[in-house]
């Protein structure tokens, strides 16, 4: 598979160079099928600053997550060089199956790819956890959580284009828009990924002033959700914040 890595970043070059990029390195990836999504010139001065020239820049103009994913969207679907898609944060360390390094980087991605498309569909993410006690060896296409940290995407420019409407938690509204869409989303339940969430520097927590406002965000776009989406998803408290829980007995 001719697959393309999709990172958005903003105001995290340094976080850049030394997670998502230090692990691409470590596995070989060639820059070509990278491209770094940044908000405007100034922005992408400061990552060349710290990265260098050698990686392919995208402005975006966009203000926020939900303005950023949407562009994504939009721009791999208006583009013909590749049909496939690997959304990537820019503040992963690792890559693993079952809590263990994966060998082979593009080999892992690319069997991913090719069993989505066996399927017939196309939004995949690995687990949402970093721990083996809730991990499996099962692959679903039930209404599960597919995060936005490494999401991949089959672009099928004959189907309707999803955008999402919200900042946080716009990968749960992926998830479920794909799943009405196209009658199931896949999860690699062996694989999942290690990075920090909720880093205060850069981000979404940047962009909106702090944790504070955040947690406010969270908590109206989880009750938007789940007043949108009866009986698919659901809102759960835990220490940061308000959180969604999918339901995956969720039938079309």
């Amino acid at each position: 598979m001719n697959f393309e890595i999709a990172i958005p970043s903003y105001n995290r070059f340094e976080i850049l160079k030394n997670k998502t990029l230090k692990l691409l390195q470590s596995y070989h990836i060639n820059i070509d099928k990278i491209k770094i999504f940044v908000k405007n010139e100034e922005q992408r001065d400061m990552y060349i600053e710290s990265i260098g020239t050698d990686y392919h820049f995208i402005l975006t103009g966009c203000e926020g997550i939900m303005e950023t994913r949407n562009f994504l969207r939009t721009y791999y679907r208006e583009q013909q060089e590749t049909d496939f898609v690997l959304y990537m944060d820019d503040d992963i360390t690792h890559f693993q199956k079952m809590c263990e390094d994966v060998p082979d980087f593009v080999d892992t991605v690319n069997n991913m790819f090719y069993y989505m498309k066996e399927l017939g569909l196309y939004l995949g993410a690995p687990s949402a956890y970093n721990n083996k006690f809730y991990m499996n060896t099962k692959i679903t296409t039930s209404l599960k959580y597919c995060i936005g940290a490494f999401q991949l995407e089959i672009i099928d420019r004959e189907r309707d284009e999803i955008h999402c409407d919200i900042g946080h938690f716009e990968d749960f509204q992926f998830t479920m828009d794909y799943f009405l869409r196209d009658g199931g989303v896949v999860r690699f339940n062996e694989y999942n990924i290690v990075t920090k969430y909720f880093e205060l520097v850069g981000g979404i927590c940047g962009q909106l002033g702090g944790m504070e406002p955040r947690q406010i965000e969270m908590n109206e776009n989880a009750e938007y959700l789940v007043n949108r989406y009866p009986n698919m998803c659901s809102q759960k408290l835990k220490k940061w914040g308000m959180d969604l829980r999918l339901n995956y007995h969720y039938k079309l």
